[in-house]
């Protein structure tokens, strides 16, 4: 899949755009990074993306709701996790980031003492947190077609959930979110003290590098001790992948 990341991604300006993670959400107008502190995530997209975003999400649920009268329950499973056909109309968009990954040869042929932040690359995926009340319920999937932005999928619950318990771990907000395609892990860059680079694994990631929840919930991870599981992770699915 095509992917790519620019550094400043982790600097970008903090942007007041409703990724709360709180018990209850503070109103659009009192959201700005004095008010929500250490707690919201930094917004990493333009202003082109977030129109699209927000234009393919209100088609998207009309389409749904369509036929529907608006007490409906939605059915179970269903990708966005609200009660009714009412509530997908009043869904928003939060903040918005890149995909990033990291290429199976480069992650490969990595040294022990490799920077993962330094061989990741960004892409033309992004994926905006869907707010329900304010509160991240899924999230939404926007990829360049015929050259436009455009709307392609929604869902990934508890992926949303997972991004938005890293917040008050990431300091400031900034992240990177790092998926390697060929590990099924995701990853969060975030900084740490030293101004290093160090990573929050994901569920995915706990489950395909054996790392326990708990460990997981207590500290960022260096690029040193994650490496050689990434490496272990990937080569067994390329071999699986070639059988």
């Amino acid at each position: 899949m095509k992917t790519g990341y620019m550094h400043h991604a982790l600097l970008a300006p903090a942007m007041a755009l409703g990724l709360i993670v709180a018990a209850s959400a503070l109103p659009a107008s009192a959201q700005t990074p004095a008010s929500v502190g250490k707690i919201a995530l930094r917004d990493q997209s333009n202003l082109s993306l977030r129109l699209a975003a927000e234009r393919g999400l209100r088609a998207m649920t009309l389409e749904m709701a369509r036929g529907h009268v608006a007490s409906a329950k939605l059915p179970s499973g269903f990708p966005i996790p609200v009660a009714t056909y009412g509530d997908l109309r009043t869904l928003s968009v939060g903040v918005g980031f890149e995909v990033n990954t990291i290429d199976p040869a480069a992650l490969m042929y990595a040294t022990r003492d490799a920077d993962l932040s330094r061989i990741a690359r960004g892409t033309d995926a992004w994926k905006f947190f869907i707010l329900a009340d304010g509160k991240p319920v899924a999230l939404l999937d926007v990829a360049k077609v015929d050259g436009a932005w455009q709307v392609i999928g929604a869902g990934s619950s508890n992926l949303a959930a997972d991004l938005a318990a890293t917040a008050p771990m990431t300091g400031d907000g900034s992240f990177r979110f790092v998926r390697i395609y060929q590990a099924t892990s995701d990853l969060v860059e975030v900084r740490g003290a030293g101004g290093g680079s160090r990573f929050l694994p994901m569920r995915s990631a706990q489950h395909a590098l054996s790392i326990s929840a708990t460990s997981a919930k207590n500290q960022a991870l260096s690029s040193e001790s994650l490496l050689p599981a990434l490496q272990t992770a990937v080569r067994g699915n390329l071999q699986r992948g070639q059988r």
